[in-house]
């Protein structure tokens, strides 16, 4: 994979989330009550998609942000602009190190500043950067490891003995009341709260000092963990967590995710009780909560253990029962699945409109050209012609002889501003080339290889364009070798252009071969048409 793929999926990803993660904090501060836990639960799946999803969706609107002058152009515009900005960057703080605090060539700082700076343009600052990215990566991942292997093993031997006795039968009807598979329960001492562990074999930690009646609230509480896939939700974390390890709102995300997870299953398991069984089970969130102990972040377990003000909204809450309007709700998960889509849109976008079938109108009758005079005659019907449209009004036109395409006039239609249509013309009849100003800046222009649908039909038409203009090429194209290279130019980022190679089976006119360039996108032009510049 290229490393400017990765740049391009860590930036986007990066800037979109770190916008809806921001959004998502105003929400569940200011509208958890209306939402509910469950909405906003959904808005940090859809946060998570962005942060894990690679996908890009086309935008004809974000190639008007693509910098001048970026050096790869696989790079998409909103990872261009954070390269030119950063390169720039660089640049001016090296001159204000030298010449604003009067640091020497030689001093280790200004040496790192200029190197990262040279480092922009040819990769070893990008190369140093996904070093240390993937670096820090592996050490979270390590970490996530450690954490999970530490936590499990202690809760292994911590085990005194499966759930046994009325116990486990309260425990059985219970869940067959949820709706969910018994999941293996151990009694394990010490352990300050309940747990849900582990993720593709869950089980659940029962504190051996819990009381019966308390032991059944708990494992409700944390068999509506496991059916509302807690256990993948902290997957989901951790993966978000060590793709985005450099970003502290990623962190932050996973911390605010986690605690409304408990949240929302607090309202899962006090959606049907009376208002002193969710006071008997406020206050076992209480007691467990003077343990003080929780599993963390990394570590794939939930934990019923809430400490401060968080305890306080959790247990009034549950006493309030308070319901969500679920016309907000849903109002709330379809806007937000609708910013979720235009959050992937950072691709550009060059809708190619079909390519036309050649008709005889696109070109003026072939007629033999006797003179100065007639071949500006016959020239000045060219602007006008389909997909030439070049504007003659206020041009100058000139005519000479044209011995390097044999018995042929150059007629040439010249403007103030620069602008310029040439023509040959070949004095047997036809025309040996049509070449306008050209919108394509060939010092910032990249050539590219891609497979499009259109280019057959792009061949097709340029094969017959050129024998139409001029007669003489009929049946000596070699249709097999045409090749087209697709153009990026960097000064009109929604255009998309081509160039059709056109080679001959035999000499024909001094030339082996003709060149059209088109722009094909935002609409069909003909910009060259000719063995060389005309």
């Amino acid at each position: 994979m290229r490393t400017a793929t990765i740049y391009n999926f860590l930036l986007e990803a990066n800037l979109m989330a770190s916008i809806a993660i921001i959004l998502m904090l105003a929400v569940r501060k200011l509208l958890r009550k209306p939402l509910g836990c469950g909405a906003i639960r959904f808005g940090w799946l859809l946060v998570a998609i962005r942060l894990l999803c690679p996908l890009t969706l086309p935008n004809p609107f974000i190639g008007t942000i693509r910098s001048d002058y970026v050096n790869d152009l696989a790079i998409r515009p909103i990872a261009s602009q954070v390269q030119r900005r950063v390169e720039d960057g660089l640049g001016d703080l090296y001159w204000a190190m030298r010449k604003g605090a009067g640091m020497a060539e030689e001093n280790p700082v200004s040496q790192a500043v200029r190197s990262s700076y040279l480092g922009m343009g040819n990769g070893s600052f990008a190369r140093t950067m996904m070093i240390i990215y993937l670096i820090g990566m592996a050490l979270v991942i390590g970490w996530f490891i450690f954490s999970n292997v530490r936590f499990r093993y202690r809760l292994k031997a911590d085990r005194i003995e499966t759930l046994n006795g009325e116990l486990l039968s309260h425990y059985h009807a219970l869940c067959k009341k949820r709706g969910v598979k018994p999941l293996p329960v151990y009694l394990t001492d010490p352990l300050p709260s309940a747990c849900l562990v582990g993720v593709f074999r869950p089980w659940i930690a029962l504190p051996l000092s819990a009381s019966p009646q308390d032991a059944i609230r708990v494992l409700d509480h944390e068999i509506c963990h496991y059916k509302g896939w807690d256990h993948i939700w902290a997957l989901l974390r951790l993966f978000c967590c060590a793709l985005h390890w450099f970003n502290p709102l990623v962190w932050l995300a996973a911390k605010c995710s986690r605690t409304d997870g408990e949240l929302h299953c607090d309202e899962r398991v006090a959606k049907d009780m009376n208002l002193e069984e969710k006071q008997q089970y406020a206050g076992i969130l209480v007691l467990a909560a003077a343990k003080r102990s929780a599993p963390g972040v990394p570590v794939l377990a939930t934990g019923m253990t809430m400490t401060g003000r968080k305890l306080k909204n959790r247990v009034q809450g549950i006493v309030s029962g308070k319901k969500p309007l679920k016309a907000l709700s849903m109002g709330f998960m379809i806007l937000a699945s609708m910013l979720l889509v235009c959050a992937f849109a950072t691709a550009e976008y060059f809708p190619v409109p079909g390519i036309p079938a050649f008709r005889e109108e696109m070109l003026p009758p072939v007629q033999p050209i006797a003179t100065l005079e007639e071949a500006i005659i016959y020239a000045k019907q060219i602007p006008d012609l389909p997909y030439i449209q070049w504007n003659a009004q206020g041009a100058a036109w000139t005519a000479d002889e044209f011995p390097d395409a044999g018995e042929a006039f150059r007629v040439c239609a010249r403007k103030e501003n620069g602008n310029y249509l040439i023509v040959v013309l070949l004095k047997e009849g036809g025309i040996h080339s049509i070449v306008q100003t050209s919108p394509i800046s060939w010092a910032t222009a990249k050539e590219e290889r891609k497979n499009a649908s259109w280019e057959p039909e792009l061949i097709k038409f340029a094969a017959q364009y050129v024998t139409a203009a001029n007669p003489a090429l009929d049946g000596k194209l070699n249709m097999e070798t045409i090749t087209i290279r697709h153009i990026t130019d960097t000064e009109h980022p929604g255009a998309l252009f081509a160039m059709v190679d056109i080679s001959y089976t035999e000499k024909v006119n001094n030339s082996w071969g003709t060149i059209v360039v088109v722009q094909l996108a935002p609409e069909l032009r003909i910009f060259e048409c000719s063995p060389g510049n005309g």
